[in-house]
């Protein structure tokens, strides 16, 4: 196992404990009878220690090592856990997803600074917060399907009670979160009996595994040894659709189905693409979303679209395409079409909320903006003259995009959710000239609203680049007709820019107070904006992570 890297401490098993620890911290804030202002303030520090322990994952994480051909998964724990099904407690890190890790740890004490709903009940609303924290950190860490499958279904708990509990309307809140719910949990039904299927079909070959590492090779034809029931170190040779294969030629239902064992894998990869594309919000499987962001509290609409969505195309990327590159190969046309339509139907949802829902208008531009990562991530298998080299820039402009995307659109929903705070009102219509009396207000969110729009020289702009860049010699048509979405969503978000901050203003918002520089708002949105100044000047920190492995998975489908 010269791909992995073994921890000489429990670092990520650490990283996920620390927000479950600040659960337990919240609850003795009642005892200690502490102010609510102190319990907030309280649980906003302690969501500092998660992001430094993974600053310190990143800062020792080698992103160079290499072993036959791909980039090595580092600060790997690996416990045995129910031996009778080769469950194991298997985390680590590679650079698809220390980025995602990164961005969940910063996202958090973000939520927690952000305008919290229901006072009364504040300790547990932090609490549903820290625990959908965990959740989210441990599948991004998860490298074995059943923890993987675990904190993947898990996650909604947490995010179902902070809509249906904290929702910002009580006629529609319950409504939005029954639907989040029942999406996710549908569209996971499908993947879980498939990776029921992956075990019967490697134990039948010798080797049983719910090792996403191991099964990942072999879906891309890369020597694997995997130890069998018996104890004994099995070297399989056939790939994971080769033994699909034998698998349905032994135990095929039925003889027609028998002869066709490509449809067992176009199953499967649909399967997979549908239950990470409801997470990620691809049309049609995007019904859930507006709803759940535009009800949702503002700490919640911040993890979800910044974080939670993110988990979609981490699937994508972690088991869809290593797993099932061939199938991915297939389908790829098919994926392109979905994403392109959910980059032009974002856009024009996003439009025609720009004289209503300022939370709905920034839920349709996330549509918009995930389907650019659903496209970077069909050019990276779509069979055509594309290079190694243009399908690692695809991929790697997709990993750049979530976080982009996770900052930009982080910022926005804080900032809405603080304008609604201070003027009774989410409607854009109802504003107005604010830039009057709200100057330092205004600046801050035009930057945060150029970085969402992809303004060169912010993040945005250069996830886009990338994304465009490694998509067009495999999808050229796609790619000029995804150039709509660009524009579309840019006039959206000038528009509501427009109608916030210009023209006559009301008198009955003359004394809003502005955000002061040195007000716990600033603390909050500073770090995302200077983060998206950073990385727009100076990619390479991020792309340094993610470009080896990158790299490794789009070399997979090359012999294609």
């Amino acid at each position: 196992m010269d791909y992995l890297t073994f921890s000489d401490f429990p670092w990520l098993s650490l990283l996920i404990a620390a927000p479950l620890l600040g659960m337990g911290l919240v609850w003795l804030a009642g005892p200690l009878r502490l102010s609510e202002r102190a319990t907030a303030l309280g649980a906003a520090a302690w969501a500092l220690v998660p992001l430094g322990i993974a600053l310190y994952v990143w800062a020792r994480f080698e992103p160079g090592r290499v072993a036959a051909g791909q980039g090595v998964v580092q600060f790997v724990e690996l416990l045995p856990w129910v031996r009778a099904i080769r469950v194991e407690y298997f985390l680590g890190v590679d650079g698809i997803s220390l980025p995602l890790v990164l961005l969940t740890t910063l996202m958090t004490p973000v939520a927690l600074l952000a305008p919290a709903p229901a006072p009364d009940r504040l300790r547990a609303y932090i609490a549903l917060i820290f625990l959908l924290e965990a959740a989210m950190l441990g599948f991004f860490l998860a490298l074995n399907f059943f923890f993987f499958f675990i904190f993947w279904e898990f996650s909604l708990v947490p995010a179902f009670f902070l809509i249906q509990a904290w929702g910002r309307n009580p006629a529609r809140r319950r409504g939005a979160a029954l639907k989040f719910f029942i999406f996710t949990l549908t569209g996971s039904l499908g993947m879980l009996l498939l990776f029921q299927f992956f075990y019967v079909a490697t134990r039948a070959a010798g080797a049983p595994t719910f090792d996403l590492i191991t099964l990942g090779r072999l879906g891309q034809g890369l020597p694997v040894v995997v130890v069998n029931d018996a104890g004994q170190a099995v070297r399989l040779t056939s790939t994971l659709q080769q033994i699909i294969f034998e698998y349905v030629d032994t135990h095929g239902v039925s003889d027609v189905l028998g002869r066709f064992p490509l449809l067992y894998t176009s199953i499967a990869f649909w399967a997979m693409f549908i239950a990470f594309a409801v997470k990620l919000g691809v049309w049609p499987f995007h019904i859930w979303l507006p709803d759940a962001y535009a009800e949702a509290p503002t700490a919640g609409s911040i993890l979800l679209a910044a974080v939670m969505s993110k988990m979609g195309a981490y699937g994508m990327l972690r088991i869809m395409l290593p797993l099932l590159p061939d199938a991915a190969q297939f389908f790829a046309p098919a994926v392109a079409a979905l994403a392109l339509v959910s980059i032009v139907a974002g856009a024009f949802g996003a439009l025609a909320q720009t004289g209503g829902d300022i939370k709905r208008l920034i839920a349709y531009t996330s549509i918009n903006h995930m389907g650019y990562v659903a496209l970077a991530v069909a050019a990276v298998a779509a069979l055509g003259a594309a290079g190694a080299e243009s399908r690692a820039i695809a991929l790697n402009g997709a990993v750049f995009q979530l976080v982009a995307h996770g900052l930009s659109t982080g910022a926005l929903f804080l900032l809405a959710g603080l304008l609604a705070a201070r003027s009774g009102t989410w409607q854009l219509r109802e504003w107005g000239g604010l830039r009057r009396v709200m100057p330092t207000f205004a600046g801050v969110m035009g930057v945060a609203l150029f970085a969402n729009l992809g303004l060169p020289g912010l993040a945005g702009f250069v996830g886009e680049f990338f994304i465009f860049r490694g998509a067009w010699p495999s999808l050229p048509l796609y790619t000029l007709l995804a150039t709509i979405g660009l524009v579309v969503t840019a006039l959206a978000l000038l528009a509501m820019y427009g109608q916030i901050f210009h023209g006559p203003l009301e008198e009955r918002w003359a004394g809003l107070p502005d955000m002061r520089l040195a007000s716990r708002e600033f603390l909050a949105v500073a770090p995302l904006l200077g983060l998206a100044i950073a990385l727009g000047v100076f990619p390479a920190p991020l792309m340094d992570v993610t470009n080896r492995a990158a790299t490794a998975l789009a070399a997979a489908f090359l012999t294609r």
